[in-house]
């Protein structure tokens, strides 16, 4: 069963953690417990530290803790540190407009929602850790303001006290996190790089022997393809967990590279046409073979066997003779596949074992796949501060502020989940409405009989273990969040603890208030279906494509390549494998392009080639098709190794434009500021 049928098959059936018997019942609960006892241990510590230095809300460093502490440890400790980067950021700006505004309040208030949108947009446009100190740092700000609003004089030192109070919940929630499990992202990874690797062998060898058709061909290099982004996203978080590793991310993101350069060549040699050569059947049969030795399942275990292996393999191919285009395209496209191979096999016996040698990656050129998706999520951020602070003003709401604080946290952050942030930020207003509800309770009838630090951390234990065990489970996870980011703040634990039945109710109003705008702006601006993102996203590499060849928008080899591998990440879910066997198709163009511009010099086959690029920029696709036909007999012409090369990059030239003719010759997108720069 393919992991997506799992997936559907299993919606809307939900389990209780704790159904069924048995010692599985205990292997079930044994992750969900831990974290919900990491989740508890770094909230109460925090409280014990900030109580400890007499700080005036304890409850912020509690709640950062709560933030920081992820279920996986390198996700957690890289995004702390960048958690400390937003939130300084964050009280910088609210600082500088507070000293540029102090008396007006509508262009301060207008500056604040133009920071809290630009923040959104960059949670979309980077990703990774970058993207969540983005969100933090509006997050920051908002939060920043409700605090600062009756006494603007004292923002500064108020954001000092804030900023201070939100890096010792980061700082603990480290510390605990690091005592109670460690390694827990680099062996995700190493389990996820494994399974890729195996997954591409197992496609290629198929593609090979030519025992499965096209479509399943397709399905297959698209499950591959939709693996980049959490491998991406898995690289960050095992990054973040040990310095020596952080050191060595470039293996993984030089790995990562390889895939792409890999899946080019898998979608090329499927599509080139059954070739009539006598020697091709030999030749598909010697290089499965060579292929089938490199074994990327637990490589660790086979010592230097494994990597061994894969680097002869890629030697011998290296060696091979090709005498016909077929040939060389084969022998090319599997060679790429062995050292993507060679690279997955070495970065998992590097997160297993700790053995390799760091690789040096060069900075990677900043690309953005599209535009479009970061401004709706700016726009939706400023639009719903600016309705909620609009009804603050028009009914002189005292506990305003705070619901335009909480508007922004609903808003921001869930930016970066396209289709799912809708779901997700309901379930996020729905937990908030819940732990209103249970807070009511503790607050009015629990609290008022503690007399204790011990009693307060006790109660405290009862309620976090339960909910952090439901927040790393698979239903409506983002309510629990909520109910763990929003139990604090409702309580109002403060040094000393204050009962106040009113201020109670108008904080839980205006929490509530504030977390719900988000969902009512996220279906106010949606994001646009899935489908038509798809499409725009290949509207613009063929926009992108005719630049490359009239060699404009600094488009080289390498931000082409980054390019159109960020779009591939982009893809979502939804969209079919012919659209993303057209991207590739795209990436591979754009690198025949520049593999031809860089080896054809001079002569009429350079004109040939120029005038076939000419008319493939302005969509006559025939007369391109015939210029690189003459290209071809021209290099054939010439003889020797290099002319098989040419001849092998116009074939992959000639494949896709007779394939993709309709998109390559339809209407371009007008040129935007989404354009790599």
């Amino acid at each position: 069963m393919s992991v997506d049928s799992e997936v559907r098959n299993t919606a809307g059936r939900f389990r209780w953690p704790w159904a069924g018997t048995g010692p599985g019942l205990l292997v079930r609960l044994a992750p969900r417990l831990l974290f919900g006892v990491r989740l508890a241990a770094s909230v109460c510590l925090a409280l014990f530290v900030t109580y400890y230095l007499e700080l005036p809300n304890p409850f912020w460093a509690a709640t950062t803790a709560a933030i920081v502490c992820q279920p996986n440890l390198g996700a957690a400790l890289q995004k702390g540190r960048y958690r400390a980067l937003g939130t300084v950021i964050g009280a910088l700006v609210l600082v500088c407009l507070l000293a540029l505004f102090p008396q007006q309040r509508i262009p301060f208030l207008l500056c604040l929602t133009l920071w809290c949108g630009a923040c959104g947009a960059a949670v979309v446009l980077l990703r990774g850790s970058a993207a969540y100190a983005a969100g933090l740092s509006g997050i920051t700000a908002a939060i920043l303001f409700a605090d600062t609003l009756a006494d603007p004089t004292g923002a500064f030192f108020l954001g000092v006290t804030r900023v201070s109070e939100i890096c010792i919940g980061i700082i603990v929630a480290a510390v605990v996190m690091l005592l109670t499990e460690p390694g827990a992202a680099r062996l995700a990874l190493a389990d996820l790089m494994e399974r890729i690797a195996i997954h591409l062998r197992a496609g290629f060898l198929e593609t090979l022997a030519r025992t499965t058709g096209p479509a399943q061909m397709e399905a297959a290099r698209r499950d591959a393809v939709m693996a980049l982004m959490p491998l991406n996203l898995a690289i960050d978080a095992a990054t973040g967990e040990t310095g020596s590793l952080y050191a060595r991310k470039g293996n993984f993101h030089l790995a990562a590279a390889s895939l792409a350069e890999a899946l080019v060549g898998w979608h090329t040699v499927s599509h080139q046409p059954v070739p009539q050569d006598a020697d091709i059947a030999p030749l598909r049969c010697d290089l499965a073979t060579r292929l089938a030795r490199i074994n990327p399942a637990r490589p660790e275990r086979q010592g230097a066997s494994a990597l061994a292996q894969a680097r002869q393999a890629i030697a011998e191919m290296g060696a091979m003779r090709a005498d016909s285009v077929s040939a060389r395209l084969l022998v090319d496209a599997t060679r790429a596949v062995a050292a993507c191979l060679a690279d997955f096999i070495e970065a998992v016996v590097l997160l297993r074992t700790g053995e390799g040698a760091r690789k040096r990656l060069r900075p990677q050129p900043l690309v953005i796949a599209d535009l479009l998706p970061a401004v709706v999520a700016g726009g939706r951020a400023a639009l719903s501060m600016l309705a909620v602070t609009a009804f603050w003003v028009a009914t002189a709401w005292p506990s305003g502020p705070l619901a335009v604080a909480f508007a922004v946290v609903s808003t921001l952050i869930f930016a970066s989940f396209a289709d799912e942030a809708r779901a997700r930020a309901a379930d996020y207003a729905i937990g908030v409405a819940v732990m209103a509800l249970l807070g009511s309770l503790i607050y009015f009838y629990v609290l008022p009989a503690l007399s204790t630090f011990a009693a307060l951390t006790a109660l405290l234990v009862l309620l976090y273990v339960p909910i952090g065990m439901m927040q790393v489970g698979t239903w409506h996870s983002p309510l629990f969040l909520a109910m763990s980011i929003s139990c604090l703040p409702l309580l109002g634990i403060g040094n000393p603890v204050a009962y106040d039945p009113t201020g109670y109710f108008n904080t839980a109003f205006a929490i509530f208030a504030g977390s719900a705008a988000g969902p009512l702006f996220f279906v106010l601006l949606p994001m646009p279906g899935p489908g038509w993102r798809a499409r725009r996203l290949i509207r613009l590499s063929v926009r992108d494509l005719g630049r490359l060849i009239r060699r404009r928008g600094h488009l080289d080899a390498r931000r082409w390549r980054a390019l159109l591998t960020r779009r591939l990440e982009s893809m979502s879910p939804q969209a079919t494998p012919e659209q993303h066997g057209t991207l590739l198709a795209l990436l591979a163009m754009g690198m025949a392009i520049q593999h031809l511009r860089t080896t054809v010099i001079g002569g009429e086959p350079a004109r040939a080639l120029e005038a076939a690029l000419t008319a493939l920029a302005e969509g006559r696709v025939d007369a391109a098709l015939a210029q690189l036909e003459t290209m071809g007999r021209l290099a054939e012409a010439s003889g020797g190794d290099a002319c098989i090369q040419v001849r092998a990059q116009v074939a992959v030239l000639s494949e896709a434009l007779v394939r993709h003719a309709a998109i390559l010759t339809g209407p371009r997108p007008r040129p935007t500021a989404d354009s790599p720069r």
